[in-house]
């Protein structure tokens, strides 16, 4: 037994003091026996972890054999993290070996090159059955932060085992070369927000007659923080009347786009006007991406007393006057076409001057 016990201290101190081994990738969560490292995956992002902030991983086994001791170098990039300190994940002695009697050593730590040796040894003739556990843990503090619109990436990976630093040993002291897995570390900005708006949409004369010009004033805005190129579209009902460009809003900034249509591309009566943007990738609020406006279009021999736009006056447009009556642009019931004098209310006037032009063509 002294024997054993003195061929693992040798080489605990030999394999402790070789430092600079290269990565290897292999699969993050080996098969076993294997030693790998949880979480696999470490993300932080620059709104919520600053330079400095602190993190923690574990280091796992699983064996399909008896263990007897165990060694592990993990291997690190030391100009984006170093390791703060690094122990058992039991009571002096790692939850793998719990409840046996351990002999303990202390973790070596490299900052310089990346790196961090540590392992433990049962006593006497005692053996661990095959199955997994923890072995330890290490804390890594943040020491560099990425540049504007770039992302720090690395591995925290246990050495490839075959390089001589990273084994497990069965009761007899012979060598098991388990398979390796790793952490991928990355430090990135927040992905960037994309909001387009489709904040206003208006139209020069909401009740034009059959052929007149009438202009559609569309106002979008970059809600986001990256620039956006779009589209917007202009239907009248279903029927598209133009698409419009806009390249490269900056982030915050609105744009007004102007288009004039004749009415005589559409038909007599009550229809709507839409204006829709875009819906761009990952678009936080699709919903606010369009506007509808309704328009009337009136017989261009017609008054502008006829409300429906059917080439007649009679108590289908009284009775729209009706409905509308008392209200103002924005409140329930409100027709614009209602508005029959312009001055922006539904009120006796424009029911008197319907009523005048009963029956009138």
């Amino acid at each position: 037994m002294y024997t054993k016990v003195s061929r693992l201290i040798v080489t605990v101190i030999v394999l402790a003091m070789i430092v600079g081994i290269v990565p290897t990738i292999k699969a993050a969560t080996p098969p076993p026996p294997a030693i790998w490292i949880t979480p696999e995956n470490l993300d932080f992002e620059t709104t919520h972890t600053h330079l400095g902030d602190k993190f923690n991983v574990t280091i796992m086994v699983s064996t399909t054999s008896d263990s007897y001791t165990w060694q592990v170098k993990v291997n690190f990039n030391a100009s984006q993290i170093n390791a703060v300190r690094a122990s058992y994940t039991g009571t002096g002695k790692s939850m793998f070996f719990t409840p046996h009697g351990t002999i303990p050593v202390s973790p070596i730590v490299d900052n310089i090159t990346g790196s961090v040796v540590y392992g433990e040894s049962l006593v006497g003739s005692d053996l661990v059955p095959a199955g997994s556990g923890s072995l330890f843990w290490i804390e890594f503090q943040i020491v560099a932060e990425p540049a504007p619109g770039e992302t720090l990436t690395s591995q925290i990976e246990v050495e490839d085992p075959a390089v001589g630093n990273t084994f497990i040993l069965d009761p007899n002291l012979d060598t098991v070369l388990p398979n390796a897995g790793f952490a991928t570390y990355t430090f990135s900005p927040p992905p960037p927000t994309r909001d387009v708006v489709l904040t206003s949409l208006s139209i020069s004369n909401d009740h034009p007659k059959l052929g007149d010009n009438v202009t559609l004033t569309i106002i979008v805005l970059n809600n986001g923080t990256i620039p956006e190129t779009f589209d917007v579209t202009v239907t009248f009902d279903s029927t598209l009347i133009v698409t419009l460009n806009v390249a490269a809003l900056p982030a915050g900034e609105s744009e007004t786009l102007t288009f004039e249509w004749n009415t005589s591309a559409g038909t007599v009566g009550s229809h709507t006007i839409t204006a829709s943007a875009t819906v761009v990738p990952f678009d936080i609020d699709p919903t606010n991406n369009s506007k509808s406006k309704p328009i009337t279009v009136v017989s261009s021999t017609g008054p502008n007393t006829d409300i429906n736009g059917d080439g007649k006056v009679d108590m289908k447009d009284i009775a729209q006057v009706a409905i509308a009556f008392g209200t103002s642009e924005g409140q329930p019931r409100w027709n614009p076409a209602a508005d029959v004098n312009g001055d922006g209310v539904v009120d006796l006037f424009d029911a008197a001057l319907t009523a005048k032009d009963f029956w009138k063509r």
